[in-house]
């Protein structure tokens, strides 16, 4: 069986701050002073079962399900 293996691609996420890449395999990290690259901890949303990451934008501090950050820094990878 042959099998297609990519390589992990990070980009930043726009609309966020500079600070925060997403990967086009579904992580999310922070590149701040403290964080220095660290990969942050998805969470599965109660109810939809999607996971989610906890990120500051915009001085506040939300959840945002994964999938709409990669849909957002990759628009090409969309069928």
């Amino acid at each position: 069986m042959n099998q297609l293996v990519t390589a992990e691609e990070w980009r930043k996420i726009p609309g966020f701050p500079p600070t925060y890449e997403v990967s086009s395999w579904g992580q999310v990290r922070s590149l701040g002073p403290m964080a220095r690259g660290r990969t942050l901890k998805t969470h599965i949303h109660k109810f939809t079962g999607f996971p989610q990451v906890r990120i500051y934008k915009d001085r506040q501090r939300q959840w945002w399900p994964v999938h709409e950050l990669v849909s957002a820094a990759f628009p090409e990878e969309e069928s």
